[in-house]
């Protein structure tokens, strides 16, 4: 057996952290009182953690001290949240999942959305759960799709 290049294994151990910290990115419950500053909320008009930083935990806008890699969580009008493209797009492989325009910035949902039915009809379909969607270059219709195919 051929042993990796350590090129090769810079790769693999990318991966991993992204895998990692996709998973942690959608099992948190974003949208909650923040345990550290419950009171921010009233403050800053956002409801509680709604950010997750790089290093792969949630924060409320009372948490941030200085600049970080941080990806604003938000809800769409459909109440299930997405990500913008640009915060997420260097964290995590986002490549092959549908984007969606929200407020002039393209967003990715989190999770799968459920469907009722066999959903719309569409010529192509999403790898993991068949949902439509909008153009043969997109594989996922979220990262949580495309987190359980890796």
């Amino acid at each position: 057996m051929k042993m990796p290049s350590l090129g090769e294994m810079a790769l693999l151990d990318a991966d991993r952290v992204a895998l990692a910290c996709l998973c942690i990115l959608l099992e948190t419950i974003f949208f909650d009182e923040c345990p550290e500053h419950p009171d921010a909320s009233r403050v800053t008009r956002s409801v509680g953690c709604n950010l997750f930083y790089a290093n792969c935990r949630p924060l409320c806008s009372g948490c941030i001290e200085g600049e970080h890699d941080v990806v604003a969580v938000t809800r769409k009008s459909s109440r299930h949240n997405v990500a913008k493209v640009k915060d997420v797009e260097s964290l995590l492989g986002i490549g092959e999942v549908q984007t969606y325009p929200q407020n002039n910035d393209l967003v990715v949902f989190l999770n799968k959305r459920l469907m009722e039915g066999n959903g719309k009809p569409g010529e192509y379909r999403c790898k993991h759960c068949n949902r439509a969607l909008l153009k043969k270059e997109y594989r996922f219709c979220s990262l949580g799709c495309k987190g359980l195919e890796s």
